[in-house]
């Protein structure tokens, strides 16, 4: 194992030991539409199929998969996220649909083709991207779909706090750029993304209103017009990606 998997490991085990990120949740009280979006593309006919996710915790979107009926694989560097995983599937009733372990996502252990469905939230700039990325088109079907959510990179305030708090993140983790993107296009005949939250990031301070999620949408509607021109579009904040069609390796 080299020394950036060791990292890794060390830093989500401590991660979800502790919830060292915890304090972090007033930000992402201005993340709504993306993550439905992410939740719609996920849930999307999904009953009785082989869904792949990666990274997981007891705050997975897995267990609302399983729910529906899906059988779920999740996977996740850290032994205390499976642990956690694995003790809330026992306590929800879905360990006959439900199977986590331990993995490294640039080293799959599955067969070719087994899945119908690969997703996962802020996990992709954790990977060494173009590895990844190979091992997942290998285990997703022909007509399987790929989905996950991420941060990109270019946003120079953003840039900034991350910069002042380097402690909350890993020293090897890499907001996807738009070069990176391009990655996609090589193992995929299908890549759509989807862009959010730029003038969004101002609501942060209001998030305790009433009208909180009216404003939301208003800004989410107004930075959708944004988007259309490239300058804005680099500089969200995340971004939904739909993979689908794996070229053949």
């Amino acid at each position: 194992m080299d020394n950036r998997i060791i990292r890794e490991k060390e830093f989500h085990n401590e991660r979800f030991e502790k919830d060292t990120r915890k304090h972090l949740d007033k930000y992402y009280s201005i993340t709504q539409n993306s993550r439905a979006l992410y939740l719609d593309l996920i849930k999307s006919g999904s009953e009785g199929k082989s869904i792949l996710e990666y990274g997981c915790g007891e705050g997975s979107f897995s267990f609302d998969l399983a729910e529906l009926g899906a059988k779920v694989y999740g996977i996740d560097i850290s032994e205390i996220a499976i642990e956690k995983a694995k003790f809330k599937a026992e306590q929800k009733h879905l360990t006959n649909l439900m199977h986590f372990q331990v993995m490294n996502a640039e080293e799959l252990n599955f067969p070719d083709k087994y899945f119908d469905k690969v997703c996962g939230v802020a996990i992709l700039h954790h990977l060494d991207l173009t590895k990844a990325v190979s091992e997942l088109s290998k285990v997703m079907n022909k007509n399987g779909s790929a989905i996950f959510l991420e941060p990109l990179g270019h946003n120079p305030i953003i840039n900034l706090y991350r910069s002042l708090t380097k402690n909350l993140r890993t020293e090897d983790e890499h907001p996807l750029l738009l070069n990176d993107l391009k990655i996609f296009e090589e193992y995929f005949e299908s890549v759509k993304i989807y862009y959010f939250h730029l003038t969004s990031l101002a609501l942060v301070p209001l998030r305790n209103l009433k009208s909180y999620n009216k404003i939301i949408n208003i800004f989410d509607s107004f930075d959708r017009m944004l988007f259309k021109i490239p300058f804005f579009k680099k500089n969200a904040w995340q971004i939904v990606v739909e993979l689908s069609r794996p070229k053949k390796n």
